[in-house]
């Protein structure tokens, strides 16, 4: 019996990669320093203009670690992803990447997961995808997270 293969987009983060469904990802864009918010955490960069929308932009890496430094920019994109529509203000979050994104078709023969407890809360788990690892986000409370911090709700 095959295996299901979901279809996935792994971005580069700094040492990792970060999952997400490939549904979930509206657009790739060049990196522009956002607009910064005032009085936000370290890991929301600001806010950019995208189609109309305001999106905060955020480094998951800055998120889900408080000890990672400096985030390069010199090959940065910005990964604009659509959040579940439980929020009022956040329709989308920009991630901060380092490069291009890959599609790519994920079977439980290709994934082995590391680590589910003592997570961050934004985090569902991290896992090895074909001997890369990679972050599985949970976007729910990613979603929740941004929307408290970039508008104080």
């Amino acid at each position: 019996m095959a295996s299901e293969e979901i279809r996935t987009i792994m971005a580069p983060l700094t040492d990792s990669f970060v999952v997400l469904p490939n549904s979930a990802v509206a657009e790739v864009l060049a990196f522009t320093a956002p607009d910064p918010l005032k009085n936000s955490p370290r890991w929301l960069l600001g806010e950019i203009a995208w189609h109309g929308w305001q999106v905060p932009v955020i480094s998951y890496e800055q998120l889900i670690d408080e000890n990672v430094g400096h985030i390069s920019t010199s090959r940065a994109r910005i990964l604009i992803i659509k959040t579940l529509g439980e929020s009022t203000q956040v329709n989308y979050i920009g991630l901060v990447i380092q490069g291009l994104p890959k599609l790519k078709k994920i079977t439980a023969d290709t994934l082995v997961e590391k680590q589910t407890e003592g997570l961050a809360d934004t985090l569902f788990s991290e896992v090895l995808i074909e001997s890369q690892p990679a972050l599985i986000p949970e976007l729910s409370i990613l979603t929740r997270t941004v929307e408290q911090a970039a508008y104080d709700n």
